[in-house]
């Protein structure tokens, strides 16, 4: 027999090949099963940008075949994230909100509901639709809950783990997609809508500066919301005022110096045109201003806004408001320092605890247990019935309360000695919960803030109040932007709110140094003989009162609680002032530091 030509043999060969071609072109053409099949494999193998078309024939093919949006939605879905890894963004966004719109969604699990939300999110940030990406990440921040402040808190809910995880990580797409120095215009929808945009945006940004590392996105978020705000509410609008008490720290935090100068020049004279030019609300603004100007070297303006707030503060007040403290032992006193470098002794136990319930101050647990709990704390110096921590930490949350239109609670007031140790045994390394003797809240003086069922935000309307108003009931803010009084990464904590007292609060405020609220409480008495005697201090000067204070090695263990007073305004305590322990062997409830 003849042998035949390979020729042949290789005609034959491609003749076939494009035979199958043809057929398996018109099959993937015509059967959705066989153009999902190539999808699949296609995308299997990792390569979206060739499998998204035979993904989106297959949508079309089975649709036609007359499936319906539930049995397609798996399959849209899918395809979704083949078209974003080519870079079509919004056509991926669209596959993913058409699937999530559909009746599948209640098949699947919260986690992978969760997941394709976090992927629509973030393809519409890359989409350059804003406006609905921060709609989604801010409800993912809401439903976090306190998670968002410690993941401690949220023990085995594992979903508000992950919406707090899923918020996290698209900071980095946010911080793509907005630039920080060019604020982002919100131009579409109509003004109830635009406003809602800077809702979420707030939320987010707020969110964001608390967390290092997350600085741009935080800026971008945050500058694009005040501008909305300031073309739509207007300058002198108290939500656009808000933003200033966020954005204008994470500007300096930043370097961004002559911008957190006009936010907070632009917040002073809003202030002044809305509280009148002789409130000393006005102080918060003046001091945060007067801080930049020290910072830029501009110490003439910066000390003649200083000589502004004393000014406010003695007409408001009187010219003869501060009184020396002469006393030597500081350690029974409501104004003295508590922190891991001034911690309190374990038989530290207050003896004039109340309920916080009988004041009308609204708890967040049941008022009867000791976290519901504060001192009395009464003045010396007036009715006892009427000067004291309660009833001014009830005019606090009554006034803030109808100023922001939120829901205000205490959500933790007395904790003692043990039930600290406990917590902080049982916390382990998660969150900053801290070890027994170093928290405030054994002092019976210390008040955890409830916003809407969860922490105080920084973003909250109560927050500003709380900010402007809290030095007139006596309170402040103990743990600011930056301090490093606690154990941990961040100890910024925006609802933990200290009573000082009146007199102590209102010179915190007028001659205290910023944000250093435990090294002013332990150089408190030097304070009040300069301010007796008209003398406060200067602008680039060093601040003579600080000198004075050493901090020792921080309070690692609860036997640190025992050690050598840290200044000489803390003598050893008397054992005979001890006050006894308070419901010892009541269940703890879970808490921060």
């Amino acid at each position: 027999m003849a042998l035949r030509s390979p020729t042949l043999f290789s005609g034959a060969f491609l003749l076939l090949a494009i035979a199958y071609t043809a057929y398996f072109d018109i099959k993937v053409r015509t059967d959705p099963d066989a153009a999902e099949d190539r999808f699949d494999a296609l995308a299997a193998a990792g390569a979206p940008r060739r499998a998204a078309p035979f993904g989106e024939r297959a949508i079309t093919l089975h649709i036609e075949n007359g499936a319906t949006a539930e049995e397609v939605a798996p399959l849209k879905a899918r395809v979704a994230e083949a078209e974003v890894a080519r870079a079509r963004y919004q056509r991926g966004a669209d596959l993913l909100r058409e699937a999530l719109s559909s009746g599948w969604v209640n098949e699947i699990n919260d986690i992978d509901r969760v997941g394709y939300e976090n992927r629509l999110g973030r393809a519409y940030i890359l989409a350059g639709k804003i406006e609905e990406a921060v709609s989604i990440f801010a409800s993912f921040l809401e439903l976090a809950g306190d998670a968002a402040a410690d993941p401690a808190l949220a023990e085995d809910d594992e979903l508000s783990l992950y919406y707090a995880d899923r918020v996290i990580d698209a900071a980095s797409v946010f911080a793509g997609a907005i630039n920080h120095t060019d604020p982002y215009k919100i131009s579409s929808g109509s003004i109830e809508q635009m406003l809602a945009t800077t809702n979420h945006m707030a939320t987010l940004g707020g969110f964001y500066s608390m967390r290092k590392g997350n600085e741009y996105a935080a800026a971008g978020l945050l500058s694009s919301a005040y501008e909305t705000r300031k073309r739509v509410l207007g300058a002198e609008h108290q939500n656009t005022v808000q933003l200033t008490l966020i954005l204008g720290p994470l500007y300096a935090k930043m370097g961004r110096l002559e911008d957190a100068e006009k936010i907070y020049l632009d917040a002073f004279h809003a202030q002044e045109r809305v509280k009148g030019p002789n409130s000393p609300d006005l102080s918060l603004y003046l001091k945060l201003l007067a801080g930049i100007y020290e910072q830029q070297n501009r110490f003439t303006e910066a000390q003649a806004l200083y000589e502004h707030i004393r000014g406010l503060f003695q007409d408001a007040f009187g010219a003869q408001r501060y009184a020396i403290n002469r006393e030597l032992d500081r350690r029974s006193h409501i104004n003295r320092p508590v922190s891991q470098f001034f911690p309190l002794e374990p038989d530290y136990a207050p003896s004039d605890l109340v309920s916080a319930a009988e004041f009308s101050i609204p708890t967040s647990k049941a008022p009867t247990i000791d976290e519901m709990k504060i001192r009395l704390a009464a003045d010396q110096d007036a009715d006892p019935r009427e000067a004291n921590l309660p009833v001014r930490l009830a005019q606090l949350i009554s006034l803030c309360r109808s100023e922001s239109g939120e829901r205000i609670a205490l959500r933790s007031g007395y904790r003692s000695y043990r039930t600290q140790r406990v917590l902080h045994e049982l916390n382990e390394d998660r969150g900053t919960v801290t070890p027994a003797g170093v928290s405030e809240h054994q002092t019976g003086l210390a008040t955890d803030i409830n916003v809407n069922d969860r922490f105080m935000r920084q973003t909250d309307r109560a927050f500003q109040c709380f900010e402007e108003n809290a030095f007139r009931y006596g309170f402040i803010l103990s743990y600011p932007p930056g301090n490093d009084y606690l154990p941990g990464k961040d100890t910024y904590e925006p609802w933990h709110w200290r009573y000082v007292g009146i007199q102590t609060a209102q010179l915190y405020r007028e001659a205290g140094p910023h944000n250093q609220p435990q090294e002013f409480l332990a150089a408190l008495p030097c304070y009040q003989e300069r301010a007796a005697n008209g003398l406060f201090p200067n602008a680039g000067e060093t601040d003579i009162c600080q000198a004075d204070v050493r901090l020792a090695d921080g309070a690692e263990e609860e036997d640190a609680a025992e050690e050598t007073p840290i200044v000489a305004a803390f003598p050893p305590p008397d054992p005979a002032k001890a006050a006894r322990i308070l419901n010892e062997d009541a269940k703890p409830v879970r808490g921060r530091h």
